[in-house]
């Protein structure tokens, strides 16, 4: 699927959050204003019939309902650093700029990406040295393109890197990882809205925010926040086995003071978030593409225009129902090659 179809199903009904996922994977896409904009030739146009990345990996083409009973941590801790250089500029206990500080020394990953800068207008970047850790401090609820830089990264040191981001850009990193097998350290925020300044100067909650219900990150490895442990301290709950071993071995390396975590009001914030309504974009191009079909068979350029997208853009769902066995195709009468496809 091309382009157009982020842009009409996600940009333009206010739902992107500005990961910036679709642009690190296309050279195609840049970020402008913490928007993907179309600044070269996408693929599809070129005359390419696989591709459709920038969709595919979109978070929020592809919303979830996370509900309370979701959250299901390996293990829960509450924690305050013992690193009194971090400690004074976190946000709350400093777990994860520790935790990446020790990962880092220790050659457990190779680089991490996350946000520095101002709370308000923050910038991604990836820091391969634990000495250059301490810039990550803090909390930074705004667009900042993470995952643009997070798949420069990816290119740069494979797997073997670690990414701080908000449970909404979690499913986006879920998804690359799930599409191109690939697997890194994913580090969780709990989140109950992420903000941006308005034209006018003011904080505004993203509209994108309204729709998610996702607290806790249920696609972390390993994620944490402020709910549930006292000031100064973060509570963390590792959710994967790669999240639980990350956990305990910042754990046993000492590098922190523990308590107990009251993991209700976690779970009291992710309910309230469960409530929300999730967004419902159009029906996918694929699901239209086959509801067209079952109504008859049809030609590529007659589905093109009935569905008012370019020819291109059904030939990739048309291999792809095929290769499901959900559609055939075979020589069409109206045109000496045409190609008539059908539903099976």
């Amino acid at each position: 699927m091309s382009f157009d179809l982020l842009k009409s199903e996600i940009i333009d009904k206010d739902l992107c959050e500005g990961c910036g996922l679709c642009a690190g994977f296309c050279k195609a896409i840049t970020l402008e204003d913490s928007k993907p904009a179309l600044t070269g030739r996408c693929m599809l146009r070129r005359g390419s019939k696989n591709c459709g990345l920038c969709y595919e990996l979109c978070p929020q083409a592809h919303p979830e309902q996370i509900a309370t009973d979701d959250l299901a941590p390996l293990m829960t801790s509450s924690v305050q650093t013992k690193d009194p250089k971090i400690l004074e500029v976190a946000s709350n206990g400093g777990f994860v700029t520790t935790l990446l500080k020790y990962l880092l020394k220790k050659n457990k990953i190779k680089a991490v990406v996350a946000v520095t800068g101002e709370k308000r207008s923050p910038a991604a970047i990836t820091v391969a040295a634990a000495k250059d850790t301490k810039t990550l401090a803090g909390t930074r609820y705004s667009p900042s393109g993470v995952l643009n830089e997070f798949a420069e990264a990816l290119r740069n040191y494979g797997n073997e890197i670690a990414v701080v981001a908000l449970p909404c850009e979690m499913r986006g990193v879920a998804r690359m990882e799930e599409k191109l097998q690939r697997q890194v350290l994913k580090i969780g925020l709990f989140c109950s809205n992420n903000n941006r300044t308005g034209d006018d100067g003011k904080i505004v909650k993203l509209g994108s925010c309204a729709h998610c219900t996702d607290f806790f990150g249920k696609h972390a490895d390993v994620s944490c926040g402020f709910a549930g442990s006292e000031k100064g301290f973060t509570t963390v709950v590792s959710l994967t086995e790669q999240g639980n071993d990350a956990l305990n071995l910042a754990l046993k390396a000492d590098l922190f003071d523990v308590k107990e975590c009251d993991m209700s009001k976690v779970k009291a914030a992710q309910t309230r978030k469960s409530k929300r309504e999730i967004a419902s974009p159009a029906k996918t191009l694929r699901e239209r593409v086959l509801d067209e079909l079952n109504a008859g068979p049809g030609e590529i350029d007659a589905l093109a225009e009935r569905l008012g997208v370019i020819p291109d853009d059904i030939i990739y769902h048309l291999l792809i129902l095929q290769n499901q066995g959900l559609a055939n195709s075979q020589e069409g009468a109206s045109r000496y090659y045409s190609v008539l496809w059908s539903a099976k």
